[in-house]
This record gives structure tokens, C-alpha cells and sequence, in this order.
């Protein structure tokens, strides 16, 4: 049977599993300027999966595929990691392609602000024990636009990103973290928040983002 919105996963026990990952949300107004960046660069015709807009989250950790019981146990290990985490201020700033602009698999906006990186590597360390093995690259902070599918109009495209490359998009609170539910469907994945952790603090430092 194809599998589409309605089919379940289940692991050997019979349990439902469930695509997730663990994800900060940006603000409503960083979410806009990215949404008109990102419509002026869907009018270059490229081979490029632009991003949907629900889709524009800064993912920490992907899960995979995971049982409701071992999600309890992630909910867990992020609530007793994070409780001493304060809240941060981070500056949504600049574009451009991973791994080059020459060999371009990703288009992002970046992120700039103390704090970030250090948060990913609590989740990493957090649900290492839990046996989600940890990633194979250094965490780069960014927002994922579009993922590149081959070179067709990439040149056309790269100029104009080129033209955006310092833009400066806003900044954006992070006061939690969340988990996602991704449900695939043949038009593309549709997002839910399972549940989120608050950091500890609405205090925020942002005396670094020049």
C-alpha cells in the first residue's frame, strides 16, 4: 500500500511511530521578511523546493521516526536539561547556499547571537542516552529556505541571492524549544507541535548581535 497521510508506523511491538524533531520557532515578523525574500526568489525559475512557510523553523535535532514511549522519555530529558537554560535574542541576517554557492544543496538565512549553538549541543547531550546518535557535522545555525535539486537556473538564482547576502532580516525571542510532528504527504510534509519546553528565563541578552 502507498504510504501517504493515513498510514501508520508501527515498530515491532505494534506501536505507532512517529516522524519528530526538535526545532526553535521565529518570530512572527522574522517569519514575514523571510516569506518576501523568499517570494522574490520563487520568481527565478530554478530547480529548487522552496520551503513552505510553516516549514521555517531552526531545527536543533531531527528524531526520526520514534515511539510515543520513547518520545515521553525525550520530553523528559529536555525538561530537566533546558530548566536552567536562559532565554537569548538572536539576529536573523544574511543568505547563502551550503555547502558553496558553487555546489549549493541548501539556500538559508543565517542566524547570528550568542547562545544557539551552545543549546543544540544541550539537546545533542541530553538525548545522546536515549540513543538518538549524534550528528555528523558541526551545528550551523540558519533557517532552511529551499533545498537545491540540480543546476538548472542556479546561476540566475545565485545573483540574486547574491544581492541579499547581508540582508538583515530581524531579531527573533527564543524563550522555548520545541518538538515537532512532520506528517508526509505526496504536496509536501505538514508540521505539528507535539509539546514545547520553556527556558528558564524571559530574561534575555542581546547585547551581542552588532
Amino acid at each position: 500500500m502507498r504510504r501517504g497521510a493515513g498510514t501508520r508506523r508501527m515498530d515491532g511491538r505494534g506501536e505507532e511511530r512517529i516522524r519528530s524533531f526538535v526545532a526553535v520557532d521565529l518570530d512572527a515578523a522574522v517569519l514575514d521578511n523571510l516569506r518576501r525574500l523568499q517570494a522574490e526568489l520563487t520568481r527565478v525559475p530554478a530547480d529548487v523546493r522552496w520551503v513552505r512557510p510553516g516549514g521555517m523553523h531552526v531545527t536543533l535535532k531531527f528524531l526520526g521516526a520514534v515511539a510515543p514511549s520513547l518520545l515521553a522519555q525525550v520530553h523528559a530529558a529536555l525538561r530537566e536539561t533546558l530548566r536552567e537554560v536562559a532565554a537569548m535574542t538572536l539576529a536573523v541576517r544574511g543568505l547563502g547556499a551550503f555547502p558553496a554557492m558553487r555546489r549549493p544543496r541548501v539556500v538559508w538565512a543565517g542566524l547570528v547571537g550568542d547562545g544557539l549553538a551552545e543549546l543544540a549541543a544541550r539537546v545533542e547531550a541530553a538525548l545522546a542516552p536515549l540513543g538518538f546518535a549524534a550528528e555528523g557535522r558541526a551545528f550551523t545555525p540558519h533557517v532552511t529556505l529551499g533545498r537545491v535539486n540540480g543546476t538548472r537556473g542556479w546561476p540566475a538564482l545565485a545573483e540574486v541571492i547574491e544581492r541579499h547576502r547581508e540582508d538583515d532580516f530581524g531579531t527573533t525571542v527564543v524563550n522555548a524549544v520545541a518538538v515537532y510532528r512532520s506528517l508526509l504527504h505526496r504536496e509536501g510534509a505538514q508540521y505539528a507541535v507535539l509539546w514545547t519546553v520553556p527556558l528558564a528565563s524571559s530574561i534575555v541578552n542581546d547585547s551581542r548581535l552588532g
